[in-house]
C-alpha cells in the first residue's frame, strides 16, 4: 500500500521558469541600442531615468502596489529633476566670490552711467525722456538684489523642470522595451497567471 495515493494533500506546484521568446530578445536588443543613444544625446539623462524606473519599481513591488505606465514615467522624470537641481546647484556653489563682486560693480557702474533715452521718445512724448531716466534709478539696492536672487531661483527651477520632463520622457520611451525584455510584460500591463 502506498502512503501517497492516500494523502490529503495537494501535490505542490511549480511554476514554470520564465522563458525567453525571440520577441523579448528583440526587444531587448531594441531597448538597449535606444537607452545608448538616448543616454549619449541626453548626455547620461535617459540612464538616470532608467535608474529612477528601477527604483520606482523596486518601491512599488515592496508597497504591494503595481507598477504603472504612469507611476513609471513619473519616476523617470523625478529621477531626472533630482539629478538636474543637485548639478544647478553644486554649479551655483562653485561660484567665486570675486565673480559676484566683479558682477556687482558691473551692476553699480551701469546704475551710474544710465544709457540716456532715445531723443525720438523727446519728440513724440516730451518730458517722456527725463521720466524714463528717474524711474531707472534704483530706490532699494537690497530689494533690487533679493529679486534679482528669487528671478535666478525661479528660472533655474523652470529650466531644471523642463529639462526633467523632456529628458525623462525621452528616457522613460527608451527603457519601456528593456523593461519588457526584462520582466516579459509591458509596464502597466497586469500580471501573468500561471
Amino acid at each position: 500500500m502506498d502512503l501517497d495515493n492516500y494523502s490529503t494533500e495537494a501535490a505542490p506546484t511549480i511554476t514554470a521558469a520564465r522563458r525567453f521568446s525571440a520577441k523579448r530578445v528583440v526587444a531587448g536588443v531594441a531597448g538597449v541600442a535606444a537607452l545608448l543613444l538616448t543616454a549619449t544625446l541626453t548626455l547620461g539623462g535617459a540612464l538616470v531615468a532608467a535608474i529612477g524606473m528601477g527604483i520606482g519599481a523596486a518601491i512599488a513591488r515592496e508597497r504591494g502596489k503595481r507598477f504603472t505606465r504612469t507611476s513609471s514615467w513619473i519616476s523617470a522624470v523625478v529621477a531626472v529633476g533630482v539629478v538636474l537641481i543637485g548639478f544647478f546647484g553644486l554649479q551655483a556653489a562653485k561660484i567665486d566670490r570675486n565673480a559676484v563682486k566683479q558682477f556687482q560693480q558691473a551692476m553699480d557702474s551701469s546704475r551710474a552711467h544710465p544709457r540716456p533715452a532715445p531723443a525720438w521718445l523727446d519728440r513724440i512724448a516730451p518730458g517722456a525722456a527725463a521720466r524714463a531716466n528717474a524711474r531707472a534709478a534704483t530706490q532699494n539696492p537690497t530689494f533690487e538684489a533679493a529679486v534679482g536672487v528669487w528671478t535666478i531661483v525661479v528660472d533655474t527651477a523652470m529650466i531644471a523642470a523642463l529639462g526633467a520632463f523632456i529628458v525623462g520622457t525621452i528616457g522613460w520611451l527608451a527603457t519601456l522595451p528593456l523593461a519588457y525584455a526584462i520582466t516579459g510584460r509591458w509596464i502597466g500591463s497586469p500580471p501573468a497567471t500561471d
